[in-house]
């Protein structure tokens, strides 16, 4: 078994992913396997994700005959992995080269079973826009309302939550995936230290606003089955939010 099993869904990333996977590669802690799922991608993501294949043994490579989206790519890869710990990592994305350490320690010190970081912003170009931080503690109530959970930032210990499935549905996954985690093993732990990169440009699929709050709202209620006056207390958070990161451009 490994120490850490990161899994990685690529589509259309040719112009960021060789250097979240170089930023995979100069981790301190150098006990684990990268997993990778090209989604059908069309441009070369699939050549430079196979340059790192052929040349560093923790790394491979599934490609698939058709786009099946981000959960199913992320399902197919936690099923596939042999860590202790499960981290989840966006192909545009950087993480600094203590984060998988520092966070696992942290995780450990504190018998934690999921936690999270502060990160970075960035833009396309790498100039950093920013700071999104975490609070100490994420509690269900938090996570609804602040959403302050990076995708990029997470790691999973297994033998803590037992098997890992991402909700199938098409955005948004991570989301339902955090809070059904902290619903049925309490909260999570966020570390307060910028321990990642979090990119935003043209390309995110988080750029686009109304399809991501009917997401959020999908979520709520059709995978976390909160009543509907909840759900829209919980989606006003939301809602509010959104406005006020992209005032700030950080969104």
């Amino acid at each position: 078994m490994v120490k850490v099993s990161i899994i990685v869904p690529v589509y259309n990333a040719g112009k960021y992913v060789g250097d979240t996977l170089r930023s995979v590669q100069a981790q301190t802690l150098t006990d684990y396997e990268v997993l990778i799922v090209d989604d059908n991608s069309c441009d070369d993501s699939a050549v430079i994700i196979e340059s790192f294949c052929s040349t560093d043994s923790r790394f491979s490579l599934v490609r698939n005959n058709f786009n099946s989206g981000a959960a199913k790519c992320r399902n197919q890869m936690i099923q596939l992995s042999r860590g202790r710990y499960i981290a989840f990592l966006d192909a545009d994305d950087l993480w600094h080269p203590d984060k998988l350490r520092l966070q696992i320690l942290a995780m450990q010190a504190s018998n934690s079973v999921m936690s999270c970081t502060a990160v970075d912003v960035i833009d396309g170009n790498g100039a950093v826009l920013g700071v999104r931080s975490v609070p100490d503690k994420i509690t269900y109530d938090v996570l609804a309302k602040r959403t302050p959970i990076v995708n990029s930032t997470v790691v999973v210990d297994v033998h803590g939550v037992g098997s890992v499935s991402v909700p199938d549905i098409r955005r948004r996954q991570d989301f339902a995936l955090w809070l059904k985690l902290i619903r049925e093993h309490g909260s999570a732990l966020g570390v307060s230290q910028c321990l990642a990169s979090y990119r935003v440009h043209s390309e995110s699929l988080s750029r686009n606003k109304l399809i991501s709050a009917f997401y959020t709202w999908k979520v709520f209620r059709d995978v976390e089955r909160v009543p509907f006056f909840c759900a829209l207390y919980y989606f006003s958070f939301y809602s509010l939010k959104g406005v006020f990161a992209r005032l700030r451009g950080l969104n």
